[in-house]
């Protein structure tokens, strides 16, 4: 068959509106996977002069008006997604502390559903935050969130891989760990997540895999969208360690002697020797719980009413303020509750004596008490 120009022209302009609307539904961001798209295109012609019936296309082909059958294909799964690190900055703890949270965002930005296999590791050196990793945290766990609180709840998000995240979908997950009690102040633990696509529904126990070779005609095929094209995305975050560093320096001077009193006064037998132990914290973090245990030395007697008009036996003064007391009763019990006692060899100095030097960061405290030379 013959076609005229003008009926060629007819021709090739519906071929161009076919091609447009096509190119159009294959270039839409974000068409879901497995998504049927077909279309039909439709000829018309004419035969000297008078028009025919249209025919429309198939796949095989078709000559017959009125018949005819779309051209489909369906969309095939692009894996992508992102890791990032939720609160943009770092995690404080203190050392011995457990079940210390960091948290993370899985977001999926593939086309369809899809699991995640999710792994905490402790990174070896490395900055995050511009600081430098110099030690590891210790039993790394990783749990999901369940109820999306963005907040760990022990016990309730027990979920330890994603098991299916629609696409555009996002989910916070957590990694939990114990500080050492080894950690030191100003230390640094850089941690990392990594999330590895899984076929959905399996609890990220399948991971997902990339279709090798041609499209597969009415399949969903699987193409791993990320720039490693691993289907792995990773994302790092950071404990911050702060501690007490204690110093505790312990002195002695001569108070009085029986032949020359408070002036220039020499150890010599019956003589007043003062004792003065000084704590100070160079750390970050508040020392709590502090006890002074003091083998009182050989030779020596504890002077009891040293201090306070003779009614005290131990004084305790907290950086530049004023001196506080209490009573060192003999007898290895504390019957006064003041936190000071003597056992038969030791003075012990502690609670609520030294409630009030829960020592911060850059305090300090200084308890002192009498002996006698013998």
């Amino acid at each position: 068959m013959l076609i005229q120009p003008a009926n060629l022209r007819r021709v090739l302009l519906a071929a161009a509106t076919v091609a447009a609307g096509a190119w159009q539904t294959a270039g839409a961001v974000g068409t879901a996977a497995n998504t049927s798209i077909a279309n039909q295109a439709t000829v018309s012609y004419s035969v000297g002069g008078n028009a025919q019936t249209p025919i429309p296309s198939s796949p095989t082909g078709n000559s017959t008006p009125g018949g005819g059958a779309p051209t489909s294909f369906v969309v095939d799964n692009r894996i992508d997604l992102t890791v990032t690190e939720l609160s943009g900055t770092n995690t404080p703890v203190t050392p011995g502390q457990l079940n210390q949270v960091t948290a993370f965002t899985v977001t999926n930005t593939g086309n369809g559903p899809q699991g995640y296999q999710l792994t905490p590791t402790n990174l070896a050196g490395g900055a995050v935050f511009g600081n430098t990793d110099n030690t590891d945290v210790a039993n790394l766990r990783v749990f999901v969130d369940s109820n999306g609180n963005s907040t760990y709840d022990a016990g309730v998000d027990t979920a330890t891989a994603i098991d299916t995240l629609a696409a555009d979908a996002g989910v916070v997950v957590f990694i939990v760990s114990d500080v050492p009690v080894t950690a030191t102040n100003g230390q640094f633990a850089n941690v990392q997540l990594a999330a590895r696509a899984a076929v959905p529904g399996t609890a990220g126990a399948t991971l997902a895999a990339e279709t090798a070779g041609a499209d597969t005609p009415g399949a969903v095929d699987t193409v791993f969208g990320d720039a490693a094209r691993d289907a792995t995305e990773v994302a790092a975050d950071q404990y911050a360690i702060s501690s007490a560093a204690l110093t505790v320096a312990k002195t002695s001077a001569v108070v009085q002697d029986p032949h020359n009193g408070a002036t220039n006064p020499k150890a010599i037998p019956g003589a007043f020797v003062e004792y003065g132990i000084a704590i100070s914290n160079t750390g970050a973090a508040p020392a709590t719980g502090i006890q002074i245990t003091d083998p009182l030395p050989a030779n020596t007697a504890f002077r009891a009413g040293a201090y306070n008009g003779a009614a005290s036996d131990v004084s305790i003064t907290v950086g530049a303020g004023p001196a506080s007391f209490c009573v060192a009763e003999a007898g290895g019990a504390d019957t006064n509750a003041d936190g000071c006692y003597r056992t038969a060899t030791d003075l012990v100095v502690g609670a609520p004596a030294l409630t009030t030097v829960n020592v911060g960061a850059g305090g300090n405290v200084t308890v002192r008490f009498q002996v006698t030379i013998n």
